[in-house]
């Protein structure tokens, strides 16, 4: 937990004899080594030990596994139509964890975990988890990721600590370790969609597309990069907001209304359960009524305020990490504001008297 960190020059030098096979060929760059090469959490905390963590409570030993699966696979289908538009996959249920992308592990961890494991996985193993789950919030967010740097290492360095105890120090494995290193990477190249493989992961898909000559595989990816960078670029460019699917607005001859309001980072419905929940930026949690589009060629939305209260206080108040159960029972009148007004997207998981708002923070 304390040990020394390696430096560009003790790593160079391969002053730690055992921890190297052979010289890399990135030595011959410029670069400081232990700065550059970054531990990413698309691998590490994803694929590696979110992954894991679901393994030990399906597979695992009797006193870590789920009090109730199936009821973890009913919950985790029945969020399905909450999922707004910008999630690639829904939820599925363990039976098929096996298969599940990254994507799904990350979805899991920043947004769903909380909500489907809370009473069905014993509680010292479900407050560890929130450790993991609150420390990645912290530093998947640009607003917190460096001024709540330091909670959010406190946070993963308890994980690590609590980690052998609960599942054995045999299973602390490097994944595990590196986590008490990511926050420092944050703090050198910034949130974790910053430095993140998801977006080159999904690149693959085109170079495995356009790889048609087994000769010169490499000259033909190039060509097939550049045509398509030359096509982009003589494209005229997307220009937000994109109105779509409007609707019959009665004799109203000032205003147009519109299902849908395409915007760069996102989209917003007055329709879609799943895209109509948002959090302003005066930190109001709206639920968005009527996209209407003024002569003027203005775009307003007529919202309601919701009232809501932090989910929880331990291990950090949710409301750093933008978590809210909201209140069913609302009154507010609606208000009108301008596209400019919103901030987030939010998760909305209605749950009987009062409902879950979680604010989307990872990049799409």
């Amino acid at each position: 937990m304390n040990a020394s960190l390696r430096s560009d020059k003790s790593f160079r030098t391969k002053e730690d004899e055992f921890y190297h096979k052979d010289s890399s060929p990135l030595e011959d760059l410029p670069i400081d080594m232990t700065k550059t090469v970054v531990i990413e959490y698309m691998h590490n905390i994803c694929l590696g030990v979110t992954k894991r963590l679901i393994t030990f409570w399906t597979k695992g030993k009797k006193p870590v596994r789920f009090l109730k699966p199936e009821e973890v696979s009913e919950e985790l289908n029945s969020l399905k139509p909450f999922m707004p538009s910008e999630f690639t996959r829904l939820p599925r249920s363990l039976e098929e964890v096996e298969y599940w992308k990254a994507t799904e592990f990350r979805a899991f961890v920043l947004y769903t975990g909380p909500v489907v494991l809370r009473g069905r996985l014993k509680k010292s193993l479900y407050n560890h988890f929130m450790l993991l789950h609150c420390a990645t919030r912290l530093l998947i967010c640009p607003e917190t990721c460096h001024t709540h740097n330091f909670l959010a290492k406190t946070l993963l360095n308890k994980f690590v600590h609590d980690f052998s105890y609960l599942y054995g120090e045999e299973y602390v494995g490097y994944n595990v370790h590196n986590l008490i290193h990511v926050p420092d990477f944050v703090l050198i190249h910034g949130a974790l969609d910053a430095f993140s493989a998801f977006k080159y992961e999904n690149y693959l898909q085109f170079i495995k597309k356009s790889c048609k000559n087994s000769r010169y595989p490499l000259q033909d990816t190039y060509n097939r990069i550049i045509e398509q960078v030359n096509i982009q670029t003589k494209c005229n460019p997307l220009k937000y907001p994109i109105l779509k699917n409007e609707i019959n607005f009665g004799d109203s001859i000032n205003e147009n209304e519109y299902e849908k309001v395409i915007l760069k980072n996102f989209v917003v419905s007055s329709k879609s359960i799943r895209d109509k929940y948002f959090i302003l930026k005066n930190n109001d949690i709206v639920e968005v009524n009527k996209i209407v589009k003024l002569l003027t060629g203005q775009i307003h939305l007529i919202v309601t305020p919701l009232n809501y209260c932090i989910m929880y206080q331990d291990p950090i108040s949710s409301c750093l990490i933008k978590s809210f159960y909201i209140d069913n029972n609302n009154d507010n009148c609606s208000k009108s504001i301008g596209l400019d007004c919103l901030k987030s997207k939010c998760l909305y998981i209605p749950t009987g008297s009062k409902s879950i708002a979680i604010a989307l923070l990872h990049e799409v």
